[in-house]
This record gives structure tokens, sequence and C-alpha cells, in this order.
């Protein structure tokens, strides 16, 4: 269905026992509202947290629930479009799911983005490792690797490669495949927001002798732009 203009934009976020989770979906909430004055943007939570997707659907009225997932997995095709029902139960509506923020190059500037903001620029000589958390589901890990493959990323750089906690090639392996003409390797963290995969990631990372780079995708506006995007509310 279309879309109305001043509807209100919901971020639903699986959620985790662990606040920097939370925090830093709220953090990325911030970002959409700064581009999107006027604009009323709500989180909910699957799991762990409130607000409640009903709690989102009482405050925001009506409006597209963006799911802040990375990939098409589980979440996205089963619990995502459980929580729209409950919303829709909830208020008036009317709410509807969007895709999911993964896959979409713009999760590959906000990587580029990340990069930058370390001081990390394009060189050919430079290899840079996406950790995703992964899923069960190895084929949207996979989406991954397919949207880099689609869409290189821009600059001079070495190999960007894929690693993942699940259901996807592991760390060494990847570092392993690497050419021998990749001097440095670094990593980005897939993932929305901070959190025990994320510091498994880094133990990881620091096993192989590489550094994780500070920071994760909702910590730029490319994905802020991003959940704009998928409510409608911005041009591709």
């Amino acid at each position: 269905m279309s879309a109305p203009t001043d509807h209100a934009v919901v971020l639903l976020a699986h959620g985790s026992p662990d606040s920097r989770h939370a925090r830093g979906v709220e953090a990325l909430a911030a970002r959409v509202r700064a581009l999107a004055p006027g604009r009323a943007v709500h989180t909910a939570y699957l799991d762990h947290h409130p607000p409640s997707p009903a709690d989102a659907a009482a405050a925001a009225g009506r409006g597209p629930v963006v799911p802040v997932l990375l990939t098409p997995a589980y979440h996205v095709r089963v619990d995502v479009p459980d929580a729209v029902t409950v919303m829709r139960s909830a208020a008036p509506g009317p709410f509807w799911a969007t895709a999911a923020l993964g896959p979409d190059p713009l999760l590959l500037a906000a990587a580029a983005e990340v990069l930058d903001r370390a001081g990390i620029s394009p060189d050919p000589g430079t290899a840079v490792v996406l950790y995703a958390a992964g899923s069960s589901d190895s084929a949207a890990v996979a989406t991954i690797t397919a949207t880099l493959a689609a869409h290189p990323p821009a600059g001079a750089w070495g190999p960007w490669r894929v690693a993942a906690l699940d259901g996807g090639q592991a760390l060494p392996a990847v570092l392993a495949d690497l050419p021998k003409e990749v001097r440095r390797t670094v990593a980005v963290s897939f993932m929305v927001a901070e959190g025990i995969l994320r510091d498994r990631m880094v133990t990881a990372c620091a096993d192989a002798g590489i550094p994780m780079v500070a920071g994760t995708l909702g910590d730029t506006d490319a994905v802020a732009r991003l959940v704009l995007l998928r409510a409608g509310s911005l041009p591709r």
C-alpha cells in the first residue's frame, strides 16, 4: 500500500538482555528524527525491552513498521508479521511492515562511514571484513556477500569479505583466504548496536590479530537514511 506523508515511523528491533542494544536502537531513532524533523519516530522490541509492539502502536497511531534487522532471516519472516498483527489489534492503524534493512547497498555505505570515522581510508592493501552475527539461515547471511558482489564499495580498497558468528564463513577461514597482497585487515561490526554478540566479535578479532573498528552500522547517517527509505519517506 502507498504510505501517507504524515504517518509515524516505528523501528521494530529484536531486543536483547544487554541494555546496550536498546541504547543503540534509540540512538538510531534519534538520527532518523534529525533527518526528518517533525516526523514522529517510535521504537518497539520483539523481546526483552519496552516498548512492546502494542505499546508502540498505541503511541504511533499508524504508519510503517521498519524491521531493524540486517538480513531476511527467521525474525523477518515470522516474528515481524506476528508483531504487526498485534499492533493492528492495539490501535486503529493502519500498520504495515516494510522490508528489513538488509540486504541493501546503503549498509555498505554505512560500513564505509564507520571506517571513515575511524580514519581508515580506501587503500588497495587494506582488506575489510564485515563481521555479521549471522543466523542459522545461511541463505540470509549470504545476502550480505551478494550485496557486496552487486555493489562493490567505492574507492581503491583491497578485498571486502563477510564473516559470521553463525550461518556463514568463520573469521579464521575468511582471513586465511585473503590474497597475499593484503597488508592490513580491519573488521567492521555488521550490527545495528553494541551488545553481547559484538563482544564475541571483538574477542575473535583480537585472537586473530586484527582490529575491530569502533562503532556499529546503527551509528551512521546511511542507516538512518535507509530507515526513511524503507518507510517511504525518501526517494532512492
